[in-house]
């Protein structure tokens, strides 16, 4: 039985090893590498993107232009501002 388990490691760490970097793709006008503003409180324009971030909210940012949106964070939604009252079940 160890031998199996020494058998998996040896075959776990040998295909960690062989894997590469995986780097974002980048080309065409576009550059998808990794870069946060975080604890911000600014915006940031240029190129037809505008990237705005709030303190406090690492990773919160909303940008588009060209087609494109993106929104993450605190700050995630869709135009649909329905509001929802959830009550908790109680059960005795």
């Amino acid at each position: 039985m160890k031998k199996q388990i020494w058998f998996f490691l040896i075959i776990l760490l040998l295909g960690l090893a062989l894997t590469g970097g995986v780097w974002a793709q980048t080309g065409g006008g576009y550059d998808l590498s990794w870069h946060t503003i975080d604890g911000g409180g600014n915006s940031a324009t240029g190129g037809g993107y505008t990237l705005t971030g709030a303190v406090g909210q690492p990773d919160a940012a909303s940008a588009s232009g060209g087609g494109y949106s993106l929104t993450g964070g605190f700050w995630s939604g869709s135009g649909d501002n329905t509001k929802y009252i959830y009550l908790p079940l109680v059960l005795k």
